[in-house]
Formats: C-alpha cells, structure tokens, sequence
C-alpha cells in the first residue's frame, strides 16, 4: 500500500494535479473572501458577488498555475490570460448555474453552495487549463 502511495506521488500527472489544487485552493480562498466581503460585508446580491469573487479568484489561479505549477515561460501573456478566461468562464457558468440551484432550489446557504460547486468545477478547471490554456503556450 505505501509503495503504491509512493508511486502516485512520482507519477507527474498526479503531482501536477496535487500542485493545482493546492494553488486552486489559495484561489478559491481569496474567491471566498471576497464573496464574503460583497455580500455579508457590502450587502450585494450573492449571485453578483460571486462574479466579481470568481474573477478575483481567476486571476489569482492563473498567476500561481502560469509561474509555479505549470512552469510556462510563454511571454503571450494576454493571449494565454485569454485562454484561461475562455475556460474559466465555462467553470464560471457552471459555478453561477450549480450555485443558483442550490440556494435558490435547495435553500442551501450560499457558501456551502459555493464549496459545492467548487468541488465539481474543479475537474473541469484542471483538465481544460493543462489541456488548452498552458499547452498552446509553452
């Protein structure tokens, strides 16, 4: 079992997924402060807080993946941000989509909504940053 463990670790895919989630994890920490902020501090609507938390967090993921994780070294920044956006706005549809369920289908609270739809947005996030946005622009 241990040497299995091992093993895992020194697969690059896995480690490189382990990396993500963990800058995605301090993504969705300044995400989720900043939905705090808008909506509990600020008083505005969840649903237009999460946007604007959402970018916040987009742009914090795509800083720490571009330098720290996937290691690019492509100077088309803005063309590769655009990448990223383009994939981070389908996560951003399915979050806004999976979160309005929730809250306003469910009754959940809005931030258990918003680690739900975390969660499930994640895979996307992954599979599509490594695939479109940091393999065109090495």
């Amino acid at each position: 079992m241990f040497k299995k463990v091992l093993n895992l670790l020194k697969n690059k895919e896995f480690a490189l997924f382990l990396k993500y989630i963990f800058f995605a994890g301090l993504a969705t920490f300044v995400d989720f402060g900043v939905l705090f902020l808008l909506t509990d501090v600020f008083k505005i609507w969840y649903f237009i807080s999460a946007i604007f938390s959402y970018l916040c967090g987009m742009i914090t993921n795509f800083t720490l993946n571009k330098i720290l994780n996937f290691e690019n070294k492509s100077k088309k920044i803005l063309y590769q941000f655009g990448l990223f956006a383009f994939v981070a706005s389908i996560g951003l549809g399915l979050n806004q989509l999976i979160l309005f369920i929730l809250v306003e289908k469910f009754h959940i609270w809005y931030i258990i909504g918003k680690l739900v739809s975390v969660f499930i947005v994640m895979f996307w996030s992954f599979f599509g940053h490594k695939k479109i946005t940091f393999h065109f622009f090495k």
